[in-house]
C-alpha cells in the first residue's frame, strides 16, 4: 500500500472518467485515473453522428482524441482493475497491483452486456454469439445474422452488418421499435434486412457453432450469428459495500452526481439516468469532478 492520500481517485476510462480526469486537472487536483483500459463502450461504435460540432467520426477516432486530451494534461494514469473499494476514514481502493486511498471517489467504470439467459447462448458463445458487431461483425461476411434488440444499439447495428452480411433479421421484442426514427429509416433502406416485431427467442441452436435459433412462438430461423444488443449491466459490485445500490444495482446521485455517501461521486452508464448518451456522460463527468473539488473545499 502506498502512503500517499490523494484528492481524488477516478475508476473508468470512458468518456465519463476521462471527462473527470480533464476537470480534475484543469482544478490542479491531486488524483489518478484507473482502468485497465481507456476509450470506453464507444470504441465498438462504427460512428458517432450526434456528438456537438463533429457531424460524423468512428468511435474509435473519438474515443482516440479523449484519450489524447488527457495524456496532454499530463494525469496520472494506473493501467489496472478495479477489486475492491473500502471506506474507513479514505476510500480505499484495491487494485490487482496495489491499493490506493483517496479523499474522493469518482466511480464511472461503464456497463458491461446484458445476456438474453436462453439456451444454448452461454454454450455458443464465441462461435457465433457475440455481443459486439463491431468486435466481431466481419466474421459473418456474407453470411447471415440476427440482431437482437431494437433500440438505438441495435438499430446502428443492423445497419452495420446490413453492409456485410447477405442476409440480416431485426429482432424486435414488440411492435413499436424503439429506437430513433432516423435510425430506423436508414435501416429499411437496406434490401436485406427483415425486421420481425414481437419475437423473443426460446433458443439458440448448434453444437460446434450457431445454426439456427427458435423464438417463443416456434419459428425456426437457420442463419449463421447472433448479435444480442438487449442493454447493458452497470459494473458496480466493487462498491457495493461502501453505496447504497438501487434494485437495478444502478448508484443515484444528486445534483453534483454524488452518492447518499459523502465523497463518493458516480458518472455516466452507472448512473441512473433515463438515456445512454455519451453527451450525458460526459457531462456527468464534468459536474462529478467540481462536485469532488466543491465537496473537498469542505473538508478543510
Amino acid at each position: 500500500m502506498t502512503n500517499k492520500i490523494y484528492d481524488l481517485l477516478i475508476v473508468g476510462g470512458g468518456i465519463a472518467g476521462i471527462t473527470a480526469a480533464i476537470y480534475a486537472a484543469r482544478k490542479e487536483m491531486t488524483f489518478a485515473i484507473i482502468s485497465p483500459e481507456f476509450g470506453g463502450e464507444i470504441v465498438n461504435t462504427t460512428y458517432v453522428e450526434n456528438w456537438p460540432g463533429i457531424k460524423s467520426i468512428s468511435g474509435r477516432e473519438l474515443a482516440d482524441k479523449y484519450v489524447e486530451h488527457m495524456k496532454s494534461l499530463n494525469v496520472e494514469i494506473i493501467e489496472d482493475a478495479v477489486t475492491d473499494v473500502e471506506y474507513d476514514k479514505h476510500f480505499s481502493v484495491t487494485t490487482y497491483g496495489g491499493v490506493y486511498e483517496s479523499r474522493t471517489l469518482i466511480w464511472a467504470t461503464g456497463s458491461r452486456y446484458k445476456e438474453l439467459g436462453v439456451s444454448g447462448e452461454g454454450e455458443l458463445r464465441g462461435r457465433g454469439v457475440t455481443y459486439c458487431s463491431i468486435c466481431d461483425g466481419p466474421l459473418y461476411k456474407n453470411k447471415t445474422v440476427a440482431i437482437v434488440g431494437a433500440g438505438n444499439n441495435g438499430l446502428t447495428s443492423a445497419i452495420y452488418m446490413s453492409n456485410i452480411a447477405k442476409k440480416v433479421y431485426l429482432l424486435a421484442r414488440s411492435e413499436k421499435i424503439r429506437g430513433d426514427q432516423i435510425l430506423l429509416d436508414a435501416l429499411k433502406s437496406h434490401h436485406n434486412v427483415e425486421i420481425i416485431n414481437n419475437a423473443q427467442i426460446k433458443s439458440i441452436n448448434g453444437e460446434k457453432k450457431v445454426v439456427s435459433i427458435t423464438l417463443q412462438n416456434g419459428l425456426n430461423v437457420e442463419l449463421d450469428g447472433v448479435i444480442i444488443n438487449v442493454g447493458y449491466i452497470p459494473i458496480t459490485d466493487p462498491i457495493k459495500n461502501v453505496v447504497e445500490l438501487n434494485a437495478l444495482g444502478y448508484v443515484e446521485v444528486d445534483a453534483k452526481n454524488m452518492s447518499t455517501s459523502p465523497g463518493l461521486f458516480a458518472a455516466g452508464d452507472v448512473v441512473l439516468n433515463p438515456y445512454k448518451q455519451l453527451v450525458i456522460s460526459a457531462s456527468d463527468g464534468a459536474k462529478a469532478a467540481l462536485g469532488a473539488y466543491d465537496y473537498l473545499a469542505t473538508l478543510k
